[in-house]
């Protein structure tokens, strides 16, 4: 059950650092007149979302043979597509560590 808590704080963060990061990428975009990526973030953040939406609700039964396996396929593949989506809006950031 604690591995349920946990998983539950963490995406409850995650989510809460992707629409940070999206509303961030929305600004920054609109500045340096990118295309509008950032929506991709809404995206992922709802691939979270119902990850931990089958796993509370699936608390004692599972739905899904390998739920485990599928829930945190689901949340990995939400957080790579977030930091290549994040790439795109943040790369010119590694230049300036380097100066």
């Amino acid at each position: 059950m604690n591995y349920l808590y946990t998983i539950f704080f963490f995406d409850i963060s995650a989510l809460s650092f992707m629409l940070v990061l999206s509303y961030l990428s929305k600004r920054l975009g609109e500045a340096l007149k990118i295309r509008p990526y950032y929506k991709i973030l809404y995206i992922t953040s709802a691939i979270v979302l119902s990850a931990t939406s089958i796993e509370l609700i699936s608390l004692h039964d599972k739905i899904l043979p390998f739920q485990n396996y599928i829930t945190m396929g689901m949340r990995l593949g939400g957080a790579a597509i977030a930091f290549f989506v994040c790439l795109v809006y943040w790369k010119w950031l590694f230049g300036e560590f380097k100066k």
